[in-house]
């Protein structure tokens, strides 16, 4: 890093001090350009060279510098790609060396990893040994308990083959025997099972049926609840029937007795006018009941006799408007 700061490093003091004589020259040519300036072309000519001069020498100063800077770089660059070129030949007469390391160190870990894997399947072998050795001594501890077990039973069929009354010669023939009784037993199981598969299929088909039986009373209780339905709406249209006929009854009797009543009025009407005028005409009778033509001259009858009512009634008003007042009580009859 030194170095590649060296070697793009640039003065910044000559850059500055020629920056500056620049910048003076340009106010210097203004100045000529102005007509400021007092001194003569030929001083300004000799002073215009004598800075160029000056600038020339610190260019080739800076020149010299730059390239003194470069022959440092090109060495400092030569010595590193000779000790590059060092360095290559040492990783190269060390690589061997370095690969047979690494390939020493991959076999190590793999015989380490190998060595780790047959201690571990060595523990789980072990681990299982010695679970099932436990087990075996559970086992022969449960064997041995059973078999103390059974050292009762034997003593006992022993004392029994001995104490027999029945020809048992040896424990083979009571041994036999349960043989016997435990077939026997199986047997009958076996018929007790089959007889509970035959009974299990009975109580599934009366289980059916009494579904079926439910099933079929409860559409026939549905099918009676739709006819006590029916008979219901029967027995309300019947009913409304039975009060239609029976207004309309009441409706007829109440034409009837009003007909009656009209008829008895007009019966009582023509009476009083046959007496009133002694005609000779036919007394109103039951049988004219209902025949509208002798109750239209009934009624004509009527009418007549209150038309002559009414102008007698009206003559008679004339009349008396013709008649002179009737005196008071006391007053004399003038």
């Amino acid at each position: 890093m030194a170095d590649a700061s060296f070697i793009t490093a640039v003065p910044q003091q000559p850059e500055r001090s020629s920056a500056r004589k620049y910048k003076d020259e340009i106010n210097e040519l203004e100045a000529l350009v102005s007509g400021v300036t007092q001194t003569s072309q030929s001083t300004l000519l000799l002073k215009k060279k004598r800075e160029m001069r000056e600038v020339s020498d610190n260019l080739a100063y800076m020149k010299q510098q730059y390239l003194e800077r470069m022959k440092a770089c090109d060495e400092k660059h030569t010595d590193f790609e000779r000790k590059q070129l060092e360095m290559k030949d040492s990783v190269i007469k060390f690589e061997k060396f370095i690969q047979e390391n690494d390939a020493k160190r991959q076999r190590a870990e793999m015989r380490h990893k190998e060595e780790q894997r047959k201690v571990a399947q060595k523990e789980e072998e072990l681990r299982n040994l010695k679970e099932e050795l436990s087990a075996t001594e559970k086992e022969r501890e449960k064997l041995q308990n059973e078999l103390s077990r059974l050292n009762r039973y034997k003593e006992y069929l022993d004392n029994t083959v001995e104490h027999s009354e029945e020809g048992v010669e040896d424990i083979e023939d009571i041994l036999n025997r349960l043989t016997t009784l435990e077939n026997a037993n199986s047997d009958l199981m076996l018929l007790e099972g089959q007889n509970e598969i035959e009974m299990d299929a009975i109580r599934k088909e009366r289980q059916n049926f009494m579904v079926e039986t439910q099933n079929s009373i409860l559409v026939q209780n549905s099918k009676v609840h739709q006819c006590q339905n029916q008979l219901e709406k029967l027995k309300a249209t019947s009913k409304m029937g039975r009060d239609e006929e029976e207004a309309k009854q009441d409706r007829v009797k109440d034409v009837n007795r009003e007909n009656g009543q009209i008829i008895m009025a007009i019966r009582n009407l023509y009476g009083r006018c046959c007496s009133a005028t002694r005609t000779k005409m036919p007394p109103f009778s039951d049988r004219w009941v209902g025949n509208a033509v002798q109750l239209d001259k009934c009624l004509t009858f009527i009418e007549e006799r209150i038309v002559d009512l009414m102008e007698i009634k009206e003559g008679h008003d004339e009349q008396l408007d013709k008649l002179p007042p009737i005196p008071r009580t006391g007053e004399k009859y003038r």
